[in-house]
């Protein structure tokens, strides 16, 4: 880019010595800077006198051209700064399909009344998405899916979970009255927990994992809860996504002294030596709206 603007220099001010002084160069750079580019192309820019130089031919067309590169490049520059600064520009977002559809979306157009010129584009899939193949600016993901050392983490909730079952589950298995005897019982098994089957609950100081069994399992939390209003067995939930089915008895705590481990939401995003401004914006609005996250 310095030999396109020691030539730009030269050709509005007619002379090496006014161009290097306007640049703030020696007399010796520019003159080289314009050899230089003139070996690369293989063309005359300049006709030189002792006095000044003025534009061949392939030196005006080039100019031309030059002009609008540069041009384009400081259009560039000032478009990239802009969005720094200012949050704008397409957010593509990755969100689990239960959290994604009770917690994120409905804040969407709140965020977007704060910052009105982010589009905002989710993709709602409980599968594991490549963030950097797939063009996505962010993803939210629980605990367990954090195994992409390339990506960064930034922890912005927990998820308060609930051993629950209705009470006709109940009423026909009987509760059970330790954590011991949910070995007895069908257990509804979320498959994208690091373990589906080990369930830890802690009391006070009193830590005990449990090993459970049960002949239905789901990817999706919203699936779990539909089993659990189903009848079929016991589940260890995120609370948010049944607090309305507890409110109404349609479904019951069980073994409500023992308090079930929680998990922590992270947001992740590419790595970068600059966070754009609708990403930060994004994350830091989400972490606010997600505090009373039960």
């Amino acid at each position: 880019m310095t030999a396109y603007r020691i030539l730009v220099a030269v050709a509005d001010e007619g002379n090496f010595a006014s161009a290097a002084k306007s640049l703030g160069l020696s007399n010796s750079a520019v003159s080289k800077n314009v050899r230089e580019l003139e070996s690369l192309l293989g063309a005359q820019l300049f006709v030189r006198t002792t006095r000044s130089v003025r534009l061949t031919e392939a030196g005006q067309t080039y100019l031309e051209r030059v002009k609008r590169l540069l041009a384009d490049i400081e259009a560039a520059d000032a478009a990239v700064t802009e969005m720094a600064g200012e949050p704008r520009g397409t957010l593509k977002l990755a969100l689990p399909m239960s959290l994604g559809l009770l917690r994120v979306t409905p804040i969407v157009p709140a965020f977007q009344k704060v910052y009105p010129q982010v589009s905002v584009d989710l993709v709602l899939d409980d599968a594991k998405v490549d963030l950097i193949a797939e063009g996505f600016d962010l993803a939210v993901r629980g605990s367990g899916d954090l195994a992409d050392s390339s990506l960064i983490a930034r922890r912005i909730a927990d998820l308060k979970h609930v051993l629950c079952a209705s009470p006709a589950y109940l009423e026909r298995q009987g509760p059970p009255e330790s954590p011991q005897s949910l070995r007895e019982h069908e257990g509804l098994l979320f498959t994208k927990a690091d373990d589906p089957e080990l369930w830890r609950l802690r009391r006070g100081d009193e830590v005990i994992d449990i090993r459970v069994k049960g002949k239905f399992s789901a990817n999706n939390s919203m699936a779990i809860r539909q089993a659990l209003l189903a009848d079929a067995g016991i589940a260890l939930i995120p609370r948010l996504y049944v607090e309305e089915d507890l409110a109404a008895r349609r479904l019951v705590d069980v073994l409500p002294d023992w308090e079930p481990e929680h998990q922590s939401v992270w947001v992740i995003y590419p790595p970068g030596p600059h966070l754009s401004a609708k990403t930060r914006a994004f994350i830091d609005f989400l972490t606010v709206r997600l505090r009373d996250v039960r």
